[in-house]
């Protein structure tokens, strides 16, 4: 696992486009980015954030975000130097990148661009977001919950084909009560030609015995189609997938550190080939088997026709009547042979949803201590913000995405869906739906959907031909909540303006003392005195070594939070560019912040001796 608890970036590389040519190195610390509007204060924050493949609080941000870098870094390509205790790190990422060029794995910096400060508290996800960039690194727990996840689908796949063969099997033993009944009817037929003669009963003892072996041949052939049938389908399956592909190593690229991978592929290139010639030996030599059954058996069926013809010659229709129980005998031990193979899919079936348990077990297990943390970390911001900022968190309160799961489930199905995905989804968990539907448990169904029996019925059967595997692994998120004191009472953000929503979003942000931050004009929508009150002095208590990015327009942020680097940006109208940077101190930097943010020197001197005439400074 990465600790991101003192990663900065160390050197910021720009090539073409916008700022082509941009060159920093920023420090550990507060570093402020100043400069005229259309400078590209903004188009800075945007270009990292798509480099680090930081994603946006909501879909629409992430996409406006990501059409805004493309848009000014053009064919270019942007370049960070991460530091992770001691560890450097290139990251680099062109437009024709879907994800960042990394030397190593980084753990990604929190970015708000400005209009998310002022949005993301309306949007759910959003909220939960946040509150997740305070539970620390959850790649190794999102990682083993994917594969929970990819489990859980393949077992309930398999759970599926086996639960149809054995409807398919259940379909032709429903024959037995009937071959049984016909056996009964047969038999005192069969026994009064028995009785007639000496020769007839020998000649039917012995009918008897080869209709036992051919009952047994007629088994053992079907058992041994089964088999080919299964290598059939498992060579087809490995052939499918065909051989790795990968090109040469470059010629002029020096010696292939590629050569030891490759050779160990080529390897698994012929285990594979071997694997599917031997699947293909078996193949040959299951059909080959097959045919010498069916030779025997027709050798068997050849004395049981003569037989008939012998018996039938004694007594004028006994040879129909000896044939028809021998056919009726052999279907019996047909269908005694599939009983014995639908036991064997029971306990298959059996076994797969024992695992299949056992990893939602471990899904569910993995998402409550996600919710133990995210509650944890609400206790300890309440007890920071508290009592001005509340957070509060409620397990699994969001059901959007499962509803909409099984809206498309049922799109289709002649069912009214929509009114009872809305009953239905808040009221019932997908492992819930997942056993219900197996089980064929209408009466759980029709209660938590508040529906009739017969429509629980057409819900049960038109989910069964569903991805119940998706279904039951959506996940149902916990619902985060937001709270402003205004008064005597709780507001929720909903409920706010946007200064006061800022004004919730920003000390909430800015709890993260170890984290890369990096704001686009946090002070937009909030006045001076919460920047000098609350933005400032959560700037000032952040630990040294730990990293903050702002761009803004407002001068007390860099001069009031003893920026450790400032960079003033400019633009030619074409391009923006780096006028000045370095320390607050540096005289170069003086005359940025006097010159851009406050109005020029002489109208921070006339604001100065206004203080003075009134008793302020």
């Amino acid at each position: 696992m990465v600790d991101g608890g003192k990663m900065i970036i160390e050197r910021i590389q720009i090539e073409e486009g916008f700022l082509n040519g941009f060159d920093v190195w920023p420090r550990p610390g507060l570093n402020v980015v100043i400069g005229a509007r259309g400078t590209g204060k903004t188009t800075l924050i945007e270009l990292i954030r798509f480099c680090l493949g930081v994603d946006g609080y909501t879909p629409e941000t992430t996409k406006r975000s990501r059409e805004h870098a493309l848009s000014v870094l053009g064919s270019g390509q942007i370049t960070l130097t991460l530091l992770d205790d001691g560890r450097r790190i290139t990251v680099s990422r062109s437009a024709n990148d879907a994800a960042p060029r990394a030397s190593g794995p980084f753990l990604a910096p929190i970015v708000l661009s400005q209009t998310e400060i002022e949005t993301v508290g309306l949007q759910s996800g959003g909220r939960l977001r946040l509150l997740d960039s305070f539970i620390g690194d959850q790649r190794a727990a999102l990682s083993m919950e994917t594969e929970a996840i990819a489990s859980i689908r393949s077992l309930t796949a398999e759970a599926n084909t086996i639960r149809s063969d054995i409807e398919q099997l259940d379909q032709q033993l429903a024959e037995m009560p009937s071959i049984l009944a016909q056996i009964d009817q047969v038999a005192p037929q069969e026994r009064q030609l028995a009785a007639l003669s000496a020769d007839t009963s020998a000649k039917t003892a012995h009918l008897n015995e080869l209709s036992s072996t051919i009952a047994v041949k007629g088994v053992a052939a079907e058992a041994i189609q089964r088999f080919g049938n299964e290598v059939a389908r498992w060579r087809s399956s490995l052939g499918s997938s065909g051989e790795m592909y990968y090109e040469a190593w470059p010629a002029n690229a020096g010696g292939d550190p590629l050569g030891e991978l490759r050779k160990r592929v080529g390897n698994a290139h012929e285990h594979v080939r071997y694997a599917l010639q031997e699947l293909s030996v078996v193949e040959s030599a299951t059909a080959a088997l097959a045919s010498q059954v069916a030779v025997e058996k027709m050798g068997w069926e050849d004395q049981a026709r003569n037989l008939r013809r012998e018996i039938e010659a004694l007594q004028t229709g006994a040879g129909e009547i000896v044939r028809r129980g021998q056919l009726l005998r052999e279907r019996k031990a047909h269908l005694e042979s599939l009983m014995a193979v639908k036991l064997s899919r029971i306990a298959s079936i059996q076994a797969v949803i024992a695992r299949r348990n056992q990893a939602l077990d471990a899904l569910e297990a993995m998402r409550s201590a996600r919710f133990e943390a995210r509650r944890e970390a609400a206790t300890r911001l309440n007890h920071v913000l508290g009592p001005r900022i509340r957070i509060g968190v409620m397990r699994g309160g969001q059901a959007e995405a499962f509803a909409s799961a099984l809206t498309e489930a049922l799109r289709g199905s002649g069912l009214r869906y929509n009114d009872l995905v809305s009953a239905l989804a808040p009221r019932i968990s997908p492992r819930e739906l997942l056993d219900a539907v197996d089980n064929d448990d209408f009466d759980l169904i029709a209660t938590r959907g508040s529906m009739t029996i017969d429509r629980a019925a057409k819900v049960v059967v038109a989910l069964k031909d569903a991805d119940l595997g998706s279904i039951a692994t959506v996940p149902v998120d916990d619902y985060v909540t937001f709270s402003l004191m205004d008064g005597p009472d709780y507001k929720d953000i909903a409920e706010l303006s946007t200064g006061q929503r800022c004004t919730v979003i920003l000390p909430l942000v800015l709890r993260h003392m170890e984290r890369l931050l990096i704001v686009d004009q946090p002070e937009d929508h909030i006045d001076n005195a919460f920047i000098t009150d609350t933005l400032i002095k959560s700037i000032l208590v952040r630990p040294a070594n730990g990293q903050l990015l702002f761009s803004t327009h407002n001068a007390n942020i860099p001069v009031l939070g003893s920026a450790d680097f400032v960079i003033q940006l400019g633009s030619d109208g074409r391009r923006g560019f780096p006028i000045a940077y370095g320390a607050l101190a540096d005289a170069p930097v003086v005359h940025a912040i006097t010159s851009v943010m406050e109005g020029g020197a002489a109208a921070f001197r006339q604001r100065a001796n206004f203080y003075r005439s009134q008793g302020l400074a």
